[in-house]
């Protein structure tokens, strides 16, 4: 039997008002669990910060349209300023009927700041998001000394010496014990990021292992390509 057009119509219409009044319940259920979770970390919370979609160059920014960043989180960790939140862009394409689809990319991004300036310098996972776009600007892929971490990661920079002289062996004993994001510093940013939605666990975890990667940084690393005492105080930057 087939259904008269205008019951179709009220189907597909009730279907899709009820998607949308779910993905508006888990919204606004996600905004509810990060405002309290700033709270409880004595954090600033904002649902929405579209202005960080643009702030940074590499992976996974810059790409796409329609970029958002939502739930954001920014304060103080462990005397270094932070911002987390949920990143998201959109491509499009074209079956071969010309009808148009839309996917939307979902990250959790997470940055310290850095005591000073440094050289563009990206870890990732070997094979993952990222590894692509790095080679399309041109970042050389540095091998070293472990075929343990070379096989598994990927580091790219801007400067082949300071790229070796921030990956040290205690820092690839750490990245192949818990390097579980890709990272970029970038000017005065240490960048995480992985794909898709993280909880209030995973940021903390995440700005912990970024923590972890700052002080296995060499002190003349900063001395020589910074020209900064990291021990010193920071002025706060602004998110």
């Amino acid at each position: 039997m087939e259904l008269n057009p205008v019951v179709m119509i009220l189907i597909a219409f009730v279907v899709g008002a009820g998607i949308f009044y779910f993905n508006y319940l888990a919204a606004k259920k996600r905004r509810e669990q990060f405002a309290a979770f700033a709270g409880q970390n004595g954090w600033s919370y904002v649902p929405a910060n579209n202005g960080l979609a643009n702030q940074w160059a590499g992976t996974p920014f810059q790409t796409g349209d329609n970029r958002r960043a939502t739930n954001v989180l920014s304060g103080a960790f462990n005397g270094h300023q932070m911002v987390a939140f949920d990143y998201s862009y959109q491509t499009h394409t074209r079956n071969s009927k010309g009808h148009r689809r839309t996917t939307t990319h979902k990250f959790g991004v997470v940055v310290l700041q850095l005591p000073g300036a440094l050289p563009h310098l990206e870890v990732t996972h070997e094979g993952i998001f990222g590894g692509a776009v790095a080679n399309a600007f041109g970042f050389r892929d540095l091998q070293f000394e472990s075929d343990q971490f070379n096989r598994a990661f990927r580091v790219k920079a801007d400067d082949e010496r300071f790229g070796h002289a921030v990956v040290t062996p205690r820092m690839m004993e750490l990245l192949l014990a818990r390097g579980e994001i890709g990272w970029r510093m970038e000017g005065n940013s240490l960048v995480g990021w992985d794909q898709g939605a993280h909880n209030p666990a995973e940021v903390m975890n995440r700005l912990s292992l970024l923590q972890q990667v700052l002080e296995q940084v060499p002190p003349y690393v900063w001395r020589d390509y910074a020209g900064v005492d990291p021990r010193a105080p920071q002025p706060p930057q602004t998110y």
